[in-house]
Parts: structure tokens; C-alpha cells; sequence
């Protein structure tokens, strides 16, 4: 088989042709007989086996037996199976204990546990009135402060004068004469567009073969380029010079209507304000009073002590 070779697909551009092989079909429809009955009780063996024994054949009712893919065998309290090479433990007995095999079972069990503590409540306080302290102290008489306001003497302020000023617009400058020559171009060139090319085969099909991945691939040949259309062509423009521009400017101008005259603010005259006289306020006071508290304010809640559990003997039947 050594010196066979294989083709498994072409590869052609970016399709892939897969090829059936009649030989590998036959290799899976055997593989299928085999396999139809994956595992099959074969008996109990005498033969010492372990997991990954090669014993093979094995001796089964004092014959031997040469043991196939897929047969089961019993040694002792364990299971194998044959993989087509070699034993594999996949089934004990060995594990199980008594209890297995019985239909009831029964046993002593002492049941366990604890009481939980529980709260005690109290009622019928008694409650009585004493004196701690005060809730607001004495007062004693007070007269709040005489405030004086004095008199204010006569006073005299003479108007600010303010001096006449120009309006803003009053002059106009005016602008002076100008000239802008017009702009220069000096056109373009004639011109041809970039020529549009195309590939042409110069050989013909290539093929490779890859025998690592069995495949067979077909490729195109080499390609040159080749001139398929010339750009357009452009026939350029001629030098322009765009139009002089000329501006006599504006005479300068005096606006009389923007001038503003001087101006005297009005004299003020205060005639001052008279002294006056004002008695402070008389408070007679107010007496202490007593702030009192219940003897007795709240009562705890108490805690029972955990009651004692004391579990007793039973059978409990298991079936």
C-alpha cells in the first residue's frame, strides 16, 4: 500500500471537487458487519484476566474461546469487555455489601435535638410622680436700653456742570481713490487620459499536486497586461486676464446735527432732621416651674431557661 497514491478532491479556483472512494466505502461497510452487535454476552471465563489484559484466546465452559470485538466476559465478581485488543474492566459486584441483597433491614436510632429558650413577659407595673428638676428656670424683672437719635444740621450741594462734546459721526473721513488690476491665468496644456489595461493568458492551465493532502489543483496561467482603451483627450485652455476695477472714493463730511451743548445738574437743599427721644421696654419677669418623672419608666422582658430533651430508644424498619 506503500506506493499507492491518492487523489481525495481538486481544487479548481475557489470550488472544491471531493472525490468517492469506492475502496473506503468497502472499509466502512465492513466496519459496519463488524459492529452491528456492539457487545455480546460471551460467558464466564476461567482464564485470569485484569483491566488491559492481551490474553486472547480465554477458556469459557472448558473450551477455548477465541473472544472478538464487542464480547463481554465474567471473571470472578468483575466484567470485561474485548476492544479488539485487549480486556477493559468495565462492570463489579465486588462493592456491594449485604444490604444489597436483602428486601427489609431494620436498626436503633436515638433521635437529637433542643429546645429553643422562650421570652418571659411582665405585667402590672406600678408607677408614681417625682421631682427632677425644672422645666423652665425664673425670670427676673428687666427694662430694655432708651436709645437717643440725634438732630442733623442743614447741608447744600451745588449741581456738577458738565462740558459740551462732539457726537460720535460728527466727521466723516471719506475714502481715497483705488485701483485693482485683474487677476492673470495662464491656461493648461493639452492633456490625454491614463490608458486602460486588461490580462491575456500567455501560456495556458497549470496543475499541482499536493500528496500530503491528496489533492490536485488546476490554475490559471500566467497573464500580461495589454493596452484595451486610450484615455479622453483634453484640449487645455487659452491665458485669460479678468477686468481693472476703479473706485473714486468719498469726500469728507462734517455732520452738524451730532453736536452736543454743555449742561448744569440742578442744586439739592437739606433741611436736616429734628432729635428725638425713645423709653426702653419694662419684662416683670415669670416664675420657675417643676419638671417631674414616673418612679418606675419601663420593664425588661425576661428569658426562660432551655428546657432539658431527652431522647428515647426506637426501631426503625427499612424496606
Amino acid at each position: 500500500m506503500a506506493d499507492k497514491k491518492y487523489i481525495s478532491k481538486i481544487a479548481k479556483g475557489t470550488d472544491t471537487l471531493f472525490i468517492k472512494d469506492a475502496e473506503a466505502w468497502q472499509e466502512i461497510a465492513d466496519i459496519k458487519t463488524q459492529i452491528s452487535g456492539a457487545m455480546h454476552w460471551a460467558g464466564i471465563t476461567t482464564t485470569e484476566l485484569s483491566d488491559g489484559s492481551t490474553t486472547n484466546p480465554i477458556t469459557i465452559a472448558g473450551e477455548s474461546y477465541t473472544a472478538k470485538a464487542g464480547d463481554v466476559v465474567g471473571y470472578g465478581e468483575l466484567e470485561f469487555a474485548w476492544n479488539g485488543s485487549k480486556w477493559q474492566e468495565f462492570g463489579s459486584t465486588g462493592s456491594l455489601k449485604a444490604l444489597a441483597f436483602k428486601d427489609s433491614a431494620s436498626g436503633d436510632y436515638t433521635p437529637a435535638g433542643t429546645n429553643a429558650p422562650s421570652a418571659v413577659s411582665f405585667t402590672g407595673q406600678a408607677s408614681s410622680a417625682f421631682v427632677t428638676g425644672y422645666n423652665d428656670d425664673a425670670v427676673a424683672p428687666s427694662k430694655a436700653a432708651d436709645s437717643f437719635t440725634p438732630n442733623t444740621l442743614p447741608s447744600f450741594t451745588e449741581g456738577a456742570f458738565t462740558a459740551a462734546s462732539l457726537g460720535e459721526g460728527f466727521y466723516t473721513p471719506g475714502t481715497a481713490p483705488s485701483f485693482v488690476e485683474g487677476a492673470f491665468s495662464q491656461g493648461s496644456l493639452p492633456s490625454l487620459g491614463e490608458a486602460t489595461t486588461g490580462n491575456f493568458a500567455t501560456e495556458g492551465e497549470t496543475s499541482s499536486y499536493n500528496e500530503a493532502t491528496e489533492t490536485l489543483t488546476f490554475a490559471d496561467a500566467s497573464t500580461s497586461a495589454a493596452v484595451t482603451a486610450q484615455g479622453a483627450f483634453s484640449a487645455g485652455s487659452l491665458p485669460s486676464k479678468a477686468a481693472d476695477t476703479w473706485s473714486a472714493g468719498t469726500m469728507a463730511a462734517i455732520d452738524t446735527t451730532k453736536f452736543n451743548g454743555g449742561s448744569k445738574a440742578a442744586d439739592t437743599w437739606s433741611a436736616g432732621t429734628q432729635a428725638s427721644f425713645t423709653e426702653g421696654a419694662f419684662s416683670a419677669g415669670s416664675p420657675a416651674t417643676l419638671a417631674t418623672a414616673n418612679a418606675v419608666t419601663a420593664v425588661g422582658t425576661g428569658e426562660a431557661a432551655a428546657q432539658v430533651f431527652t431522647g428515647t430508644t426506637d426501631t426503625v424498619t427499612v424496606s
